[in-house]
């Protein structure tokens, strides 16, 4: 997993480096801006012209090194001072060495020519940032938002704050962002992911020991962390080796959902399945998922809950996808939370818990919850943006002692202990019906593997993720439907 750091441990991070390295400030400064140039001219062609945009902070001093770096290997670029307050020193002694070749940014010139072969380099204020842009720096800002080509973000967009949300609008629209060291969390969030557009963390050589001894409740779910979660497959194996779950799902009109959850459920790598779900949709099920064994209620239509199987020879259990809100429910949800076994838990069987909040009592740490936003409102209350849903979800999770996997484009999934691991895979593509009975179906075959809670959720949420990259290559964003992620998935 990547930290993802708070932009006071990033500063501390950078002081760190200059005195035990060591190494003097303008030299890391001159590093961490060869690094971003060698990153961009890979990025760019012949045709591109660039326009470096410099504030009077470290940022700008950043901007006035690329700037430098681009002329000397022949790049078409020009360069702007946005004069704001005092020049910091490493700033001004980057702007001595550039500053002939250096144009002022004031009313009295001309808005930079540009076209669409040019490139905006973004260095006007980078992870300082937290007031309302004023005067000059606001209308560079929002000269930069006003023109329809590339812009390249110096570390953070400017106007953007690192850890908060913005009280303002006044805010870079990145194409991209290549940042410094660990991802920034706004970059995570809904109201301004936007700005930072596509990002990228460049390691620029600070201490990686002192980073890693730095308190974060935030990290990144990386591919390589994952693979090393999941559990290998032994030849001398057979199919109890890999669990058996328990899938309680389906009614009239919803058998769409038991069989997304069931076969992504198998495709997870799990040794058995068996679906419980109400009599009419046992035919649907023995037609389309041979694989799965098929215990039917004795109700016809909507979930008794006075049948169930036996559950204490089952690995993990999964409910929700599809059932209802009717009394069945209620107690098939009960039986399953009673019983203490792993479980994940979604879709009419959150609904039916936030109805009757007496259950969260029975909830335990081997219970995932996975709600999107409206059915996260209605388990812990309103919340006024993000951050605040984060935080309810943060309190939510230990106060009940469970695991949330609070789904959204980019999904976060917590711990009782307060850990918040973010995935990074995923597109709009898979905002179509069926997505999340398709995650149900993951999380539970890595919970019925044996891999715990915290960590079935987050290989879950990856692979779900990854599966619907797979298949936005294959289909499109538009075209592509739940099923496709199922197609694609392959867990490893």
């Amino acid at each position: 997993m990547m930290q993802i750091l708070s932009g006071k441990q990033q500063k501390y991070l950078d002081q760190y480096t200059i005195e035990h390295e060591p190494i003097s400030s303008t030299d890391l400064m001159n590093r961490a801006s060869q690094v971003f140039t060698d990153e961009i001219l890979q990025d760019i062609s012949a045709d591109n012209s660039l326009i470096v945009l410099c504030g009077t902070g470290n940022n700008g001093g950043d901007g006035f090194v690329i700037f430098r770096y681009l002329r000397l290997v022949g790049i078409n670029a020009r360069c702007y001072l946005v004069p704001f307050g005092s020049m910091s020193p490493d700033c001004q002694v980057q702007f001595d060495l550039v500053k002939t070749n250096v144009l002022i940014w004031n009313n009295e010139n001309q808005e930079p020519d540009w076209n669409e072969k040019t490139i905006v380099i973004d260095a006007l204020l980078g992870i300082g940032s937290n007031r309302e842009p004023e005067n000059e720096l606001k209308r560079a800002i929002e000269w930069i938002n006003s023109v329809s080509c590339g812009v390249y973000s110096v570390d953070m967009p400017s106007g953007l704050p690192a850890d908060e949300l913005p009280t303002h609008n006044c805010i870079v629209r990145a194409t991209k962002t290549f940042t410094f060291h660990a991802p920034k969390l706004t970059f995570l969030l809904p109201e301004t992911a936007e700005f930072a557009g596509d990002w990228k963390v460049l390691d620029i050589g600070l201490d990686q020991s002192e980073s890693k001894k730095q308190y974060t409740p935030y990290e990144l779910i990386r591919e390589d962390a994952v693979k090393a979660l999941i559990p290998g497959r032994k030849r001398f194996s057979h199919k109890g080796t890999y669990g058996h779950a328990l899938l309680i799902a389906g009614s009239d009109g919803k058998m769409g959902a038991c069989l997304l959850s069931s076969e992504a459920c198998l495709r997870s790598g799990i040794g058995l399945l068996t679906v419980h779900t109400v009599s009419q949709g046992k035919y649907s099920l023995h037609q389309r998922i041979p694989e799965a064994m098929v215990q039917w209620d004795s109700a016809e239509n909507k979930l008794s809950g006075e049948c169930l199987p036996k559950l204490t020879g089952f690995s993990a259990i999964g409910i929700g996808p599809g059932l209802g809100t009717a009394k069945g429910t209620r107690l098939a949800l009960e039986k399953v939370l009673e019983s203490k076994l792993p479980c994940v838990i979604d879709a009419d069987a959150l609904n039916v818990l936030a109805q009757h909040p007496e259950l969260l009592e029975k909830l335990h740490e081997n219970c995932i919850l996975t709600p999107h936003p409206k059915e996260f409102e209605r388990l812990a209350g309103s919340f006024e943006d993000s951050l605040e849903r984060l935080e309810r979800a943060v309190h939510f999770a230990g106060t009940n002692n469970c695991i949330l996997v609070l789904k959204d484009a980019i999904t976060a999934v917590i711990n009782p202990r307060g850990a918040v691991s973010f995935n990074s895979t995923g597109n709009p593509g898979m905002a179509k019906g069926g997505s999340g009975d398709v995650l149900t179906g993951i999380i539970l075959g890595c919970l019925a593997q044996g891999i715990k809670s915290f960590d079935a959720a987050r290989t879950a949420v990856f692979h779900h993720g990854l599966a619907g990259d797979k298949a936005k290559e294959a289909k499109g964003e538009r075209a592509m439907l739940a099923s496709d992620l199922i197609a694609s998935l392959r867990i490893e």
